[in-house]
């Protein structure tokens, strides 16, 4: 994964030149510059409510003598990167945090981090002294992640008591593979390898950096998508009440009843039930495959529209007919959808199977 480190000290210098004496030549100990950390790591985690770890650097010189009264301006660099390399099902991510850098009149600087983004973290510090340029990188450091505590998770507000059990049923509330250990730098990325990731498995649109990593990041990015998908089904409700489908169906249905001598009626589509609505946008959240959504307009087995009278006997109301697993597949194989595309035929029922928190 990214961050096989070298185990050496993280620190480098330049060599100052031996001094000669007399002929003999004696070794004079190189001034140079070293780094320090606070806490001394080399590992930092991201808290679980998705914070950069505090860490300062200290730098100290050694073998140097300064003038008297002579001011030392320290510049910092810093940067977070990550490969994806040896994290499972990264498929070459790669992430970054934006450049750092800094100076300072004192040996000390706290990294300010401006974004969430774990990886291997690099310092540099360069100084002047003495007309020479001395200067030190530690490259043997590590920011790692951490899950969310369920309780850490109720404090997010959400659409629905669904979309709670949809995060859990896709990462098992988890942004990283493991909440300690090596594995914590891993994001959880999907294993159908289309590159999604975190709590929510965000794929489209392509998830930023800040969603890799920040665990809330990606929350909202869920919660983005599921407003979408939740226009969606109403929209495709709306639309089938006044589609040329259901027209055709009540047109039929009026038909033979006519043919029994009975009066044809004023049939209403009813509007999706609260229920009926969360389902369809999970339904939507996993795909329409094929085009299909959750609901269909109900029709019984000769294609005549399912309709209940109301007491007047001169209206009546269609029903909506949730497609089961079954129907879905042979849907998808009647239109020949290639299998790599039907997603998880019973997806709801999977996600509602789910505890919630």
């Amino acid at each position: 994964m990214a961050g096989h480190l070298p185990t050496q000290s993280g620190t480098h210098s330049h060599p100052h030149p031996h001094d000669h004496h007399g002929g003999h030549s004696h070794a004079t100990a190189a001034p140079r510059i070293v780094i320090s950390f606070t806490p001394a790591g080399p590992h930092y985690a991201i808290s679980q409510n998705a914070e950069m770890p505090s860490v300062k650097a200290s730098a100290k010189l050694e073998n140097v003598t300064l003038n008297l009264g002579e001011q030392l301006e320290f510049r910092w660099s810093a940067s977070v990167t990550f490969h994806g390399h040896g994290c499972p099902h990264a498929m070459g991510r790669q992430t970054s945090h934006t450049p750092i850098q800094a100076r300072t009149m004192t040996p000390e600087w706290t990294i300010p981090f401006s974004q969430t983004r774990g990886g291997v973290l690099s310092v540099t510090v360069g100084v002047q002294v003495n007309h020479k340029t001395l200067s030190a990188t530690a490259n043997n450091l590590r920011i790692l992640g951490t899950n969310p505590t369920t309780s850490t998770l109720a404090t997010v507000s959400y659409p629905c008591d669904g979309f709670k059990k949809l995060m859990r049923l896709e990462s098992g509330l988890r942004q990283f593979r493991a909440a300690l250990g090596d594995e914590s730098l891993c994001p959880l990325f999907s294993s159908d390898n289309f590159g999604g990731v975190g709590i929510c498995q965000i794929t489209l649109p392509h998830p930023t950096d800040e969603q890799v990593w920040n665990w809330k990041a990606n929350v909202q990015a869920g919660i983005a998508l599921w407003k979408l998908k939740e226009d969606a089904a109403r929209a495709f409700f709306k639309g089938q009440q006044t589609s040329p489908h259901f027209r055709d169906l009540v047109k039929k249905y009026n038909q033979r009843r006519q043919q029994h001598k009975q009066p044809a009626l004023t049939i209403t589509l009813p509007d999706f039930t609260d229920e009926q609505l969360q389902n369809d946008t999970l339904r939507g959240f996993n795909g329409y495959a094929g085009g299909w959504h959750e609901y269909r307009i109900a029709a019984d087995a000769s294609g005549h529209l399912v309709v209940t009278l109301d007491p007047s006997g001169t209206t009546g109301t269609a029903e909506w007919h949730r497609n089961t697993a079954a129907e879905r597949i042979a849907h998808y194989q009647a239109i020949n959808l290639d299998k790599k595309n039907w997603g998880d035929p019973n997806y709801v029922d999977d996600v509602l199977a789910q505890a919630s928190f």
